[in-house]
């Protein structure tokens, strides 16, 4: 059976690690047939990865944009498009967006009484804008916060310290959480026409990650705004979960998509494939695959 991989990040987004090259060279030594490098709101990588593919290897273009549906923010996949201005015009609003908001979340962090050195996280960013995983990395390293109550789960031996740097970010920006603020993005059925309107197809990113209930109720409403397909197997999905999902998209004629969402040192116990669909889903992931790579 084909092994495919529709989700992961190379150091075009802020949050990861790795190069283009370097990451789908981890893919090749892992398996994998078939890839799409899906960055942060940034196309970026697009020229870079399909000039890496091969008989042996189909790349598809790919990207994750940060949108808003309802009251909530989500993070769409569009597959299969034709970069253009349009995708740089996504890239630096959400830049803005989160210049913007870099000195707010540095308050936020500094009321819990963390010492955040800004010359380290510049450092460690390289001239990027900082992410949260990155300012918890900084906090966790500096000798100040050693003992801080709030920072024990993180390190070795805490119930949190598997994945230390998502779930810094999780736990305290995640939607309710003490350092969260509100930003809107733009509207889902927005950027469902960009992609679309580039000849792509655009995917709701795993659900499970943004909302815990009424899964199939929130994205039968994004399928009437135009989202194409849903990505039912992800590393934030339970197999009971996958296969509501799985049902649902087969029901709707919906495409469906895997993803490990790889990005590196800040998701550890993520590795490129680990996608989790059997031989029985495989015919509706080649379907994708298909229509994606017309």
């Amino acid at each position: 059976m084909e092994k495919v991989d529709l989700h992961m990040h190379s150091n075009y987004s802020d949050d990861a690690d790795f190069p283009v090259e370097v990451l789908i060279a981890r893919c090749k030594a892992n398996g994998i047939d078939t890839l799409a490098v899906t960055d942060h709101n940034s196309a970026r990588s697009v020229s870079e990865a399909q000039a890496l593919a091969s008989p042996s290897l189909n790349v598809l273009s790919g990207i994750e944009i940060d949108c808003t549906f309802g009251e909530r923010n989500y993070h769409l996949l569009g597959y299969g498009f034709k970069p253009s201005d349009d995708f740089v015009e996504i890239y630096n609003n959400f830049s803005a967006i989160q210049r913007e908001l870099t000195p707010r979340k540095f308050e936020k962090l500094r009321e819990l009484n963390f010492y955040l050195d800004e010359q380290r996280l510049e450092q460690i960013c390289g001239g990027a804008i900082p992410q949260e995983e990155q300012m918890g990395e900084v906090i966790l390293e500096d000798e100040r916060n050693h003992n801080h109550p709030l920072l024990m789960p993180y390190r070795a031996g805490g119930d949190r310290s598997d994945m230390p740097l998502i779930n810094f970010y999780w736990d305290f920006f995640g939607p309710g959480k003490v350092c969260y603020m509100p930003v809107t993005y733009p509207a889902m059925s927005d950027m469902v026409d960009v992609i679309r309107q580039n000849g792509g197809i655009p995917v709701l990113a795993h659900i499970g990650a943004n909302v815990k209930q009424d899964h199939t109720q929130v994205i039968g409403g994004m399928l009437n705004v135009g989202v194409m397909g849903i990505e039912v197997f992800s590393s934030y999905h339970s197999p009971e979960l996958a296969n509501q999902l799985y049902e649902f998209a087969v029901d709707r004629s919906a495409f469906v998509t895997c993803g490990s969402d790889f990005h590196g040192r800040n998701k550890p116990k993520i590795e490129v494939g680990q996608c989790a669909y059997g031989a029985q889903h495989i015919a509706e992931i080649r379907r994708f695959v298909a229509a994606a790579s017309a």
